[in-house]
């Protein structure tokens, strides 16, 4: 593993930690290299309900055996993120217990600012600081995220203590039009390294740039805070766009969980 691919991977560690800041109610226990979040919903998404080993030193056994112990008594379904490079002893352990992968996604990092893409006419791009930006910014994930599957309730669960969204290692922009929440995202510092999130579009707002627009300029926010590499985990609607800025694939990342029983 070279150190791009270490900043960036625990940068993606370390968004699991900062998404159980963002949910309320939200059951978080670390100890001994290991996180377990049982978020603000019962949905088995990857920072909803997640395990994840923070010390790369911790058995997968280990990991697997405790996640089963904290989930089961919650009567929840999890996630577990495999990183192929990274994490191969513990698909390893996952495959050999039957659970299923949910999805797979490539990880992404570039090392240099990007140019940033003309504004569409009448947008504009404030930074996220106040109440306002936090309930915009919670608006324009339902409706992007819906357009991958995310269901409402959840996006708004996750989001349910938006005010940990101000922390000074989260940088965040909105695309506006008029009064209208149109795109956003943020970049996630950690050591060497930002990592971009929730980068999104509303429907009404799609084909007009933005996302592009809200990538290169919360990957440069990243950069002008120190960051030596900016790293994303891209979905299918956003790989693409991702591509034509400059991003390149070092890895991916599956998610694995519990066998859904029929």
């Amino acid at each position: 593993m070279n150190e791009v691919e270490r900043f960036s991977n625990e940068n993606y560690l370390e968004s699991i930690r900062a998404h159980a800041a963002f949910q309320n109610p939200c059951d978080v226990r670390e100890r001994d290299g290991i996180l377990l979040v049982a978020g603000a919903s019962d949905f088995p998404g990857g920072y909803w309900n997640a395990a994840a080993r923070m010390n790369l030193d911790v058995r997968a056994e280990d990991l697997f055996d405790k996640a089963r112990e904290f989930f089961r008594a919650k009567k929840r379904g999890y996630s577990l993120s495999v990183i192929e490079k990274q994490d191969a002893d513990l698909e390893k352990v996952l495959l050999a217990k039957k659970f299923e992968s949910r999805f797979e996604i490539p990880c992404m990092s570039i090392t240099k600012p990007l140019p940033v893409p003309k504004a569409a006419e009448g947008v504009r791009i404030e930074t996220i600081s106040t109440p306002k930006h936090l309930s915009d910014f919670t608006e324009v994930c339902v409706l992007s995220y819906a357009l991958l599957g995310v269901p409402e309730v959840h996006t708004r669960a996750m989001f349910s203590k938006p005010e940990a969204l101000l922390a000074k290692n989260i940088l965040g922009v909105i695309a506006y039009r008029g009064v209208e929440p149109l795109a956003t995202g943020f970049a996630l510092m950690s050591s060497a390294c930002g990592g971009l999130y929730w980068i999104g579009t509303r429907p009404n707002g799609q084909r007009m740039g933005l996302g592009a627009l809200c990538t290169a300029l919360t990957a440069n926010m990243a950069f002008d805070a120190g960051a030596q590499v900016v790293t994303l985990q891209a979905s299918k609607l956003g790989e693409p766009v991702y591509t034509r800025l400059g991003f390149k694939t070092y890895d991916v990342l599956r998610r694995y969980g519990p066998p859904i029983k029929g």
